[in-house]
Formats: structure tokens, sequence, C-alpha cells
């Protein structure tokens, strides 16, 4: 291998670890006498960390997706719960027929209504 130089794909082997056993001392042995190639060997190797870097970063975010999704759900079976129990606070009371207020007021008909608010219009 010492006529010419690294392949990309040599170069790439070798960083990953996959270059054949029989291949390895030839190219580091050139690799150690071209400066070409020994540079061309470090950026290879600073990509492939680079690409490590990103893929790890990448698992902690997925690990982090379903804890907010599951965030999210409690927080929105936390409202309904809240909505239903302010619901049912609210429901008038059982028995309470139409015209009749919940608070168990006696039913009145139209003309007492009408003659409460002529009084309350009139001021007496």
């Amino acid at each position: 291998m010492s006529g010419r130089h690294a392949t990309a794909s040599e170069l790439e082997l070798y960083v990953l670890g996959a270059l054949d056993a029989d291949r390895v001392d030839a190219f580091e042995a050139h690799c150690a006498e071209c400066d070409a190639c020994a540079a061309a060997l470090s950026g290879e190797a600073s990509l492939e960390i680079a690409f490590e870097q990103v893929a790890r970063r990448a698992a902690r975010v997925q690990v982090f997706r379903p804890l907010r999704a599951v965030g999210y759900g409690a927080a929105g079976v936390l409202a309904m719960a809240a909505a239903a129990l302010l619901w049912v606070g609210h429901a008038p009371a059982v028995g309470a027929g139409e015209g009749t207020a919940a608070v168990g007021h006696a039913p009145m008909d139209d003309a007492a209504i009408l003659d409460a608010r002529n009084d309350a219009l009139d001021g007496g």
C-alpha cells in the first residue's frame, strides 16, 4: 500500500475497525509515512466522533419525548377531572322541577314573576 494513497472507503473502514486484518499493518505504515493520508485519517476520525455525539444526543431526545407525552396526557386527565368536578358541583338539586330553583324556593307562576318585576321597576 505504500505506493498509493488511502481511499475514502479504506479510511472509513479503518476508523470503524472493519478494515481487513491483513491490510491494517500496511495501511498504518503508509499513514505513518504519508502526511496527506495521516491528515485524511484524522479528519475521518473526527467526523466519526461527531457522528457518535449526534447519535448519542438523538438517543437522549428519543427518551424524553415519551416522558413529555406522558406528562401532557396526565395534565389533560387532571383538567378533565377538574372540569367534571366543577360540572357535578353545579348540577341542579335532585327533584327540582321546571320553574323551581336548585336551592329549594317555591315555584312561581308567570303572573307572580311579572308582578315582582313591576314592583321592582315602580320602586316599591
